[in-house]
Order: C-alpha cells, then sequence, then structure tokens
C-alpha cells in the first residue's frame, strides 16, 4: 500500500474527458490536456456539516481561480442557510443521486461514514472526480469494492486524508526515508482528546453507522504510520470499551477509550492508545513517532518541532528539527488540511493519482477495521489486503 510518496506517482490512463453541457467543447481529449481544464471545476457538495461546511469553504474560498462550489446537498435548513452564504449561486438537491447526475466535474461527499461507499460508486459511474471523506469503508467488503472501482475508473478519487499532505507529517516520512532512525522498528500513537461533537442523529457513535471509533477517528493515525514505515499491517490485537461517553442505548455504542498493538510484513510493530473522555473540547494532546535500530523520531506538535535521538551520539537531549509547516484550519484543525484542497485540484488538472488514492490508504481503514474486529471477539485478527 505505502508507495514512497514522492517518487511512485502513477499517470491516470488517458480517457475521453466526461464533457459538460455549457462548455461547448469537442470530445476526445486525454485528462489533463483537454481545453476544459482551462474554466474552473465545477464541484458539487454531499453533506453540510461541520466538516463538509470546511470543505466548501476551503474549495471555494481558497481555491477561487481553480474551482467553484455549483451544487450541494444537504437536509438542514440552518446549515443550508450557511453554506448558501459562501456560495450563493449553488444548486440546491434533494436526492444525493441527482447532484451526482447533474452539470458536474467533481463531488465532495462529506456524509455519514456507512454512505461513502455508495455515493462514491455512483458518482465514479457518473464520470465524477470524487473527493471522498475518511473512511475508505466501514467494511473490508466496502474497502475492497471501491479499491476495484477506482481501478477500473479513470477519474481521480481522492481519501480525505488529510495529515499526508501536512509538510510536518510529510517530513518525518523524508527523514525515515533517509535513515533517520535506521531500519523502522516500532511506530506509536497517543491520543488524548474529548468525547465525539455531535452529529445528525447520532450515526458517529453507532458502530453500524460509522465502522466504530477506531475507524473513523484513528485511521488518519494508522494510515501515517502505515506510510512512514511503508509496510503493511498483518495481524491486529486490541481492546477497548465505553466507560464514560454513553450516547445511544444498546450493544452497538462506540468505543471511548481503546489500545491496539500490530504487526507489520516486515517485522516492526505498532501501538496506539486512545482516550475520549482525557480532556474537555477543544484540547487534544496527539504524540506519535518511530523508533528504529538507529534512532527515534517524535512529534512535538505544540512547536511543531520534531525530536530526533541518535544512536551512538554522546548528547542525551534530542536535536530539535523545527519544520515549516501551516497551522491546522477547518474543522478540527487538522494539519494538511490547508494543502489537501489544491491537491485535489492538481491532480484532476494534471491527471495524476492522488498521494491519498484508495490504493495508497486502504490498508489504514483495513487495519482498523481489524482492530474492532478483535476487540468484538477478543482474539488476534489477521487482516486481509
Amino acid at each position: 500500500m505505502c508507495h514512497k510518496w514522492h517518487a511512485r506517482r502513477k499517470r491516470l490512463r488517458r480517457p475521453r474527458v466526461n464533457l459538460m453541457t455549457h462548455s461547448g467543447l469537442s470530445s476526445g481529449y486525454p485528462l489533463g490536456q483537454s481545453p476544459r481544464m482551462a474554466r474552473k471545476i465545477r464541484m458539487g457538495f454531499i453533506g453540510a456539516g461541520a466538516m463538509g461546511y470546511s470543505h466548501l469553504q476551503l474549495f471555494h474560498q481558497e481555491c477561487s481561480q481553480q474551482a467553484e462550489a455549483a451544487a450541494l446537498c444537504a437536509r438542514d435548513s440552518g446549515r443550508i442557510k450557511r453554506a448558501m452564504a459562501v456560495a450563493p449561486g449553488m444548486m440546491l438537491f434533494k436526492k444525493e443521486s441527482d447532484l451526482i447526475q447533474s452539470d458536474l466535474d467533481a463531488v465532495v461527499i462529506s456524509s455519514p461514514n456507512f454512505t461513502h461507499v455508495p455515493l462514491a460508486l455512483a458518482a465514479l459511474k457518473a464520470g465524477k472526480h470524487v473527493f471522498l471523506e475518511k473512511p475508505v469503508g466501514i467494511t473490508p467488503a466496502e474497502c475492497q469494492q471501491l479499491l476495484r472501482a477506482t481501478a477500473k475508473s479513470d477519474q481521480v478519487l481522492m481519501i480525505g486524508h488529510e495529515l499526508r499532505y501536512s509538510p510536518y507529517f510529510a517530513k518525518i516520512k523524508q527523514l525515515i526515508d533517509r535513515g533517520a532512525v535506521g531500519t523502522p522498528q516500532m511506530a506509536w500513537c497517543k491520543e488524548f482528546r474529548g468525547p465525539f461533537q455531535p452529529k445528525s442523529g447520532e450515526w458517529i457513535q453507532d458502530r453500524r453507522k460509522s465502522g466504530g471509533c477506531l475507524v473513523d477517528k484513528n485511521c488518519h493515525h494508522f494510515d501515517l504510520m502505515n506510510w512512514w514505515l511503508d509496510s503493511k499491517p498483518k495481524r491486529v490485537s486490541a481492546f477497548g470499551s465505553n466507560a464514560v461517553n454513553r450516547v445511544i442505548p444498546g450493544p452497538n455504542q462506540v468505543h471511548d477509550h481503546a489500545t491496539a498493538s500490530w504487526e507489520y510484513a516486515s517485522g516492526a510493530k505498532g501501538t496506539l492508545h486512545l482516550s475520549l473522555f482525557a480532556h474537555q473540547p477543544p484540547k487534544e494532546t496527539l504524540e506519535m513517532g518511530v523508533v528504529g535500530d538507529g534512532g527515534v523520531l517524535q512529534t512535538d506538535l505544540d512547536n511543531l518541532t520534531l525530536l530526533h535521538w541518535e544512536k551512538g551520539k554522546r548528547r542525551e537531549a534530542a536535536r530539535v528539527i523545527k519544520v515549516k509547516s501551516k497551522r491546522g484550519v477547518g474543522w478540527g484543525g487538522h494539519l494538511g488540511f490547508a494543502e489537501i484542497h489544491p491537491a485535489f485540484i492538481k491532480a484532476i488538472r494534471n491527471g495524476t493519482q492522488p498521494l491519498t488514492s484508495v490504493a495508497n490508504t486502504i490498508d489504514g481503514t483495513l487495519l482498523a477495521i481489524a482492530a474492532e474486529e478483535s476487540i468484538r471477539k477478543k482474539k488476534i485478527i489477521t487482516i486481509k489486503s
């Protein structure tokens, strides 16, 4: 899964473009070479919650020379009003299928997790490029179905794993590839934060709709660690439960704390520690790192620096590496959120597979799904990729 991020950007096949009726352009141009690319990319948005609204703002306002918000499908009147204030000219749709079939170049899907794959498949079939919020899917079958569809499609499908696009996390990848820790042997993530914010119908609290907290929340971190170590996770053991943040009745309430340990094909190991009742929002603490036979890299996100210990160096203090990186913007304030939107536009215009294609990120979601299964079944789960 984890290809070298700076070297293996696979070029898409040379498709015949899906032309828009208003463009007046002739058909038959390869993606990235059509005169159609001279105009703005018309984008439709499914979902106008906190994340969907942030995507709408970033694409329509920060990428305004390249793209425009042309259509919206949402149900909450307050959210619709807020979105329309950003892009008053958008067409409104009540049905996702009608938006997908409308006069658009790309669709941004920020709907509940259990709708991701059906909507993405429909958009690809309609000839649209797709920006799909994580996770890739909530079951292994869904993930594999989307992987097969993207392999057959000439359209760009980008998964919203924005952390990979941050120069901060990319710096860790660069340093590891250059031998800063020797051969990676361990990766870790510790995330202590507050509870999930309310969602429409509380879908995020139901593991049948969200996939579980590790799928919704920590597929980001699993993806980063897979990328850094450039290896596939093979088996996982996890423990978790709901101790504090019960929102819905019954057995399908997502966990509010968990631990997971897994093994890579390379022999390296990974660990995750998560608590959703450690702090009150918006305070969060996130620490990640990699240990190799030649050193250690550890995040210091408060200062946007990296701590580097090299084996054999006499000094005990870490070398502090400053990284030029933007602070997070949009919902959640995640690093990379400012960079992922222009990256999607660039992939469409250049006809290249994005860094966070389904093929490149599926293993992070499959690891999260397997960890949730391990908690339920109380046994080690082998990950089939």
